[in-house]
């Protein structure tokens, strides 16, 4: 089967696998495994209360004028997803105020631009992001119509299930990238759209948060970091990223990098399942033009880890790329990350 065609599901089957259950729930809080890390607080930070959720538009979101269906919404294990977005719209989450550091990162989970895996690559890394005095923006961007048999949007989950392996199956025989295949997705234009319209939002409401404007920037997981790495080589003036993470994702051969560019942190498994060589594109862009860039690749993990803790070394992601904002000027930690 074609790897392009795997991307198509993999989001589905991982939020639906119920893998943030009492397995993963138990390496967050064993001591020795903290010890062993080297690391004292790598994910097990506290829930943060969402401040608000703000509308991308006012109105119906332009380009999408007629979805009229409902959104829908499916729960596992403590794992959200959410389908059939039509009404774009991101979710706050401050730090306290007494180690805020004026940084600000939007997050955007994966789900091959049909699902939103929102609770391991949305939420939990909002906590994460917070608990190291970085706000976050969970963005719920749009996301394709699933369409059941008798061509009709449906919120049932085994339409979901159905109408993404029938996406899959319909992949061309070509064994094209998985960057390649999300980008000419009939709606993938518009979750782009969204992304930018986020950036713009926070910072047109900087003061608001008490963030600063110039240190706002975009993380994304899967299709996420697809909109992610589109964002740091496309973007308007306001939806410029101030730093970019891309999460088992990355791009095509032979771009390159825009004048305006941001520093770029990006992690996957070393033998991720989607064309793995896409995150070592997507360094090299930044290589060649000479731009901070990071590039780390774990071995013993898969497709979809997000902010769940796995006891692998690929927990320690968000302290390399917290470390990496702190190397690049992006944030300034309010205390040292390694317990001594």
């Amino acid at each position: 089967m074609k790897k392009a065609g795997f991307l198509l599901i993999a989001a589905a089957l991982f939020i639906m696998s119920g893998c943030n259950g009492n397995g993963a729930a138990k390496y967050a809080q064993d001591e020795q495994f903290q010890q062993i890390s080297g690391i004292g607080n790598a994910f097990n930070a506290e829930p943060v209360e969402p401040l608000e959720t703000i509308k991308l538009y006012e109105g119906v979101a332009p380009g999408s004028e007629t979805w009229t269906h409902p959104e829908g919404k499916a729960e596992n294990n403590g794992n959200v997803m959410y389908f059939n977005v039509s009404s774009p719209e991101m979710t706050v989450y401050l730090p306290d105020p007494s180690i805020a550091t004026g940084s600000a990162m939007v997050v955007c989970p994966g789900g091959a631009f049909s699902l939103l895996s929102y609770t391991p690559e949305g939420t939990l890394v909002a906590y994460e992001l917070c608990k190291r005095g970085i706000a976050a923006f969970v963005l719920k961007y749009r996301t394709t119509p699933i369409i059941n048999d008798k061509g009709e949007v449906s919120n049932k989950v085994e339409d979901l299930m159905k109408f993404v392996t029938e996406l899959m199956s319909k992949s061309d025989t070509e064994d094209i990238t998985a960057t390649a295949n999300c980008l000419r997705m009939e709606h993938s234009h518009l979750s782009f759209e969204d992304a930018d319209r986020a950036i713009s939002l926070v910072r047109q409401n900087a003061s608001k948060w008490n963030i600063q404007p110039d240190k706002i920037g975009i993380v994304g997981f899967s299709a996420g970091a697809v909109i992610a790495m589109h964002q740091a080589l496309e973007h308007s003036e306001s939806g410029r990223p101030n730093f970019s993470g891309v999460v088992y994702g990355g791009w095509i051969p032979g771009a390159t990098a825009p004048a305006d560019a941001a520093p770029l942190f990006v992690c996957s498994p070393t033998y991720d399942i989607f064309h793995p060589e896409e995150c070592i594109n997507a360094y090299q862009i930044w290589q060649a033009a000479k731009l901070p860039v990071e590039l780390h690749c774990y071995s013993d993990c898969i497709h979809g880890f997000g902010a769940v803790p796995t006891g692998k070394s690929s927990d320690l992601w968000i302290e390399a790329m917290v470390r990496f904002m702190k190397d690049t000027g992006f944030v300034k930690l309010p205390k040292p990350l390694i317990s001594k």
